[in-house]
């Protein structure tokens, strides 16, 4: 397992999320200071094709609107998008919100799988929510780990201590090196 960027599947989320955000913001047809249901409901073919592969985001925004409407009034306002994306970098993400932000193909598909399938052993916390830290720790962990199995059957007794380079010499000298206490005493 190669090292897991937390940080780049977070920030690939975040950063899709702003974008598709400044997307729909430039192409609304409603009045007021953020996105209605209504705009996230009727987007443009046009709007569509700029956002891309970032479309899994309007469908977060779109399924989480009433959630994502802190203050009630019927839009997502900007100051609703900072909150948003302010609680997902210090709290981290949930794995719905990894499976929705994340799966637009963009970014490292091989990262974003891992995670999910191991999304219960890297939430070390157990609150539903995973952060860059949890999913480094988890790799090194699983490093350490994968280590451990390696080289638990290693015992010294495997190991010679002889050594010749091809140089005709006493051979006693190597372990007179090795074990100096031992002296001329004889082995056994």
């Amino acid at each position: 397992m190669s090292i897991l960027n937390g940080q780049s599947l977070l920030a690939s989320a975040l950063a899709g999320l702003s974008s598709t955000y400044s997307t729909l913001m430039s192409n609304k047809t409603s009045e007021g200071k953020g996105l209605t249901l209504d705009d996230l409901a009727n987007v443009s073919n046009n709007t569509i094709q700029n956002l891309g592969s970032n479309y899994s985001f309007l469908q977060y925004l779109t399924n989480n609107f009433a959630k994502l409407d802190k203050d009630g009034d019927g839009q997502i306002s900007s100051v609703d998008m900072n909150h948003l994306m302010n609680t997902m970098q210090s709290q981290g993400l949930t794995y719905n919100e990894i499976q929705s932000l994340c799966a637009s193909g963009g970014g490292d598909q091989s990262l974003l799988s891992t995670v999910l399938t191991y999304f219960n052993k890297i939430d070390a916390n157990g609150d539903g929510r995973i952060t860059s830290e949890e999913i480094t720790k988890f790799t090194y962990d699983s490093k350490r780990y994968e280590a451990e199995a390696k080289y638990k059957s290693f015992k010294a007794s495997n190991v010679s201590l002889y050594y010749n380079d091809g140089v005709e010499d006493d051979t006693s000298s190597v372990l007179d090196t090795l074990q100096p206490d031992l002296g001329n005493s004889s082995l056994t």
